[in-house]
C-alpha cells in the first residue's frame, strides 16, 4: 500500500555544530519502516545534508511541525535523556471535532498499546502507562475548535486519543476520528507549534517555533 506524499519537504529553522532544528512535513515518516515503500523519512532527507544526522524523537507520520535532531552521538544522548526526563516542553495546535463546554482542561486517562490491532493505542485504567495533557480553545467555529495541547507526557498518539477520549477528536484523524470528524480535514489537522530544549553543549534554554501553522 503506497502512502500519500508529503504535503513539502523538510524546512530547516536552526543550525549550530550541535543540533538542527526542522520543521516536519505532514505525511512524512519520521524514520524508516520496514517495507520499501516507507524508506523515504525525514532523518534521511536530513542526512542527504548532514551525513551524521540521529534521531532524537518522533512525530506521526501525519503531523507536522518543529524537531529538535542531534549531529553527534553526545549531543544525541544528551537530548534523549532530556526527552525522557520530561525536561522538554513542547507546544501543539489541533483543530477538533465540537466544543468542549469549558475553555481549557487537562485530560490524566492511561493509555497503552492495543495488541491486537497495532499501531493504534487505547485507554486501559489497569495496565495503561501515565499520560497527561493540558488543553485550551483558541478559537471556535462552527462545528470545529482550535486548540492549544501541551502533552506533559509523551505517549505514543497521546494527543490523538486524548482528544479522541474527551469526545472531539482532532480533524482528518484516521484512525481515531469518527466519520464526520474524518471527512472534514484533508489531512491529520495536528502540527507541533514550538519546542523548548536544553542546548546539548552551551546548557542554555532555547525556545523553537514551527514558522508557519498550516490550518
Amino acid at each position: 500500500m503506497s502512502l500519500p506524499p508529503p504535503i513539502g519537504d523538510v524546512e530547516y529553522v536552526y543550525r549550530d555544530e550541535h543540533i538542527i532544528i526542522v520543521d516536519k512535513p505532514a505525511n512524512m515518516l519520521s524514520v524508516p519502516g520496514k517495507t520499501p515503500e516507507k524508506q523515504d523519512c525525514l532523518i534521511r532527507r536530513v542526512q542527504q545534508r548532514f551525513p551524521g544526522a540521529l534521531i532524537v524523537h518522533r512525530l506521526d507520520f501525519s503531523t507536522s511541525g518543529v524537531m529538535v535532531i542531534a549531529l553527534n552521538t553526545e549531543s544525541h544522548r544528551e537530548l534523549s535523556r532530556q526527552f525522557q526526563d520530561r525536561e522538554t516542553e513542547k507546544t501543539y495546535i489541533a483543530k477538533v471535532y465540537g466544543h468542549p463546554e469549558e475553555a481549557s482542561g487537562e485530560v490524566n486517562v492511561p493509555l497503552r498499546c492495543d495488541l491486537e490491532r497495532r499501531p493504534l493505542q487505547i485507554v486501559d485504567y489497569q495496565q495503561g502507562k501515565k499520560a497527561q495533557t493540558f488543553w485550551r480553545i483558541l478559537e471556535r467555529y462552527e462545528n470545529s475548535c482550535r486548540m492549544e495541547l501541551i502533552p506533559i507526557t509523551g505517549r505514543s498518539h497521546q494527543l490523538r486519543v486524548h482528544m479522541q477520549s474527551l469526545g472531539h477528536p482532532i480533524l482528518g484523524d484516521e484512525l481515531y476520528a469518527h466519520e464526520a470528524a474524518f471527512a472534514m480535514a484533508d489531512r491529520l489537522y495536528l502540527h507541533a507549534k514550538e519546542l523548548t530544549i536544553t542546548h546539548p553543549e552551551e546548557n542554555n534554554r532555547l525556545a523553537f517555533s514551527s514558522a508557519c501553522e498550516p490550518f
